[in-house]
């Protein structure tokens, strides 16, 4: 179910779903789509889109006017970073000790260098991968248990900084995703999880491969197809 609707020069998609948090994609067409639980009252969404109105219109106007490259990354208080689906605003504070702390609509950094964008982006990286460490065996287990028909049985998982994949499954059925993960919404890490438990079936991309995976995610080519339009 979807709804477009704008504010000022904003016009964004409303897409209503089962999750639980709200979230905002701005994709490499330049639209802008923003994903709510159920019974999400008008109010709040505007509310959200206002708030992040200067980072969805960096980004759009970004994909207008720049091919479609990607924006450089801000590392300073007040810029946006994607975590579970959200547009978290960057809040970052002074002191000796560094610490970083999520939740659905900020990232709060402190450390003795606030101003030091590099040293920022170490401990978000940080944060982040230790924020994957902690959620993806979680929803990797609970995957298992839904198809726990199909009798999967990987050897291992591993969660580690990888860039240029979200994830793998090796032929011994060891499966590795990557901590980038933790930026995402749960569906496109659901995908993910799904797409790496198949190969311990099948080891490679043959029809016998996909007629499993479409049994487990009917819907896995749009969530594909809008993972790759993810900003991360």
């Amino acid at each position: 179910m979807s709804d477009i609707q704008s504010i000022g020069n904003i016009e964004f998609r409303v897409v209503y779903s089962g999750r639980r948090t709200l979230g905002i994609n701005v994709l490499p067409d330049a639209s802008v789509v923003v994903r709510v639980p159920y019974r999400t009252p008008v109010k709040t969404i505007n509310r959200i889109v206002e708030e992040k109105s200067a980072w969805i219109i960096r980004h759009r106007d970004n994909f207008r006017n720049h091919d479609h490259k990607r924006p450089v990354k801000s590392f300073k208080n007040g810029s946006a970073h994607l975590y579970r689906g959200n547009a978290c605003t960057l809040i970052i504070g002074e002191a000796r000790r560094p610490n970083i702390t999520f939740d659905e609509s900020s990232i709060k950094i402190v450390l003795d260098k606030p101003d030091d964008e590099q040293a920022v982006k170490k401990l978000l990286f940080k944060g982040y991968k230790n924020e994957a460490i902690a959620m993806l065996p979680l929803l990797f287990n609970n995957i298992l248990k839904k198809h726990s028909d199909q009798d999967f049985k990987p050897t291992g998982l591993v969660v580690r900084s990888m860039k240029r994949r979200w994830g793998s499954c090796s032929n011994k059925g060891k499966i590795t995703l990557s901590s980038e993960l933790v930026k995402l919404e749960e569906r496109f890490i659901e995908y993910v999880i799904l797409h790496e438990l198949c190969h311990l079936k099948h080891h490679n991309h043959g029809p016998e491969y996909y007629r499993l995976l479409a049994t487990l995610l009917p819907d896995w080519k749009n969530v594909r197809n809008e993972m790759k339009m993810v900003l991360v």
